[in-house]
């Protein structure tokens, strides 16, 4: 027997430099530790049935990961939630646990990582002097295309990436910069927050080149009838 669940969890500011590698050894342990029934690949090399939607950038932390998890048993969410949590270590919270379910005469309800259209953030940029700032931002909002080098996996191209930025505000406070907006995320059309943030800072003076950018990754979504619905919604 195999039960699909899909767990939301957290990924602390102050672990916010661990490599992805890293972030699954330690979620793999608090699963141990916890001991709920978790299915283990076949062969000479088992490991735990478990996946990342949508692994973070070093140096991003989030209020909105998703790890989708195969148990050999029906468990009671509430039981798998309490139990993470009570073995789990500091900077990493388990918020909901949703039991998945395919429903008869319907298509097998996909992966985490196959359901992702956008992710929402909150991005904090320093500036030296933001006298400018405001006057700035509303030119950059009005311009057509925002074309910038993006970087796949072919190498570097010219691209606009306006079309992939969903929605967008912000507010100007003590010298920072305070931008919340849902980007496109996933495998059909992906905008990193690194290269959105850069492409505001590159596009605007005065920002502090010395400071670190604060992105924090607050929701993924799915999209259905043209509406972004947070993942443990969409595919409940």
């Amino acid at each position: 027997m195999k039960v699909r669940y899909l767990i939301k969890f957290t990924k602390g500011s102050n672990i916010k430099f661990i490599s992805h590698l890293d972030l699954m050894k330690t979620l793999q342990r608090i699963i141990k530790r916890s001991a709920i029934p978790i299915e283990y690949s076949k062969g000479f090399n088992p490991h735990m049935t478990m996946s990342i939607a949508q692994p973070l950038s070093v140096g991003i932390y989030s209020e909105g990961e998703y790890m989708d998890v195969e148990l050999t048993e029906d468990v009671d969410t509430h039981i798998i939630k309490s139990s993470l949590n009570e073995n789990t270590t500091r900077n990493i919270n388990f918020l909901e646990v949703v039991k998945i379910e395919d429903k008869e005469g319907e298509k097998k309800t996909p992966k985490s990582m196959a359901a992702i259209d956008a992710a929402r953030y909150r991005i904090i940029i320093k500036y030296n002097d933001t006298e400018k700032l405001e006057e700035e931002l509303k030119k950059l909002m009005s311009l057509e295309n925002w074309n910038t080098i993006k970087k796949t996996k072919r190498g570097e191209n010219e691209a606009d990436i306006k079309p992939s930025v969903k929605k967008i505000s912000y507010t100007i406070e003590d010298n920072k910069l305070y931008i919340d907006c849902i980007l496109s995320c996933g495998s059909r059309e992906n905008l990193s927050a690194d290269l959105f943030s850069q492409y505001i800072k590159s596009n605007t003076t005065h920002s502090d080149l010395n400071a670190f950018t604060d992105i924090k990754r607050e929701e993924l979504y799915g999209l259905k009838k043209d509406k972004y619905i947070p993942l443990y919604d969409f595919l409940k």
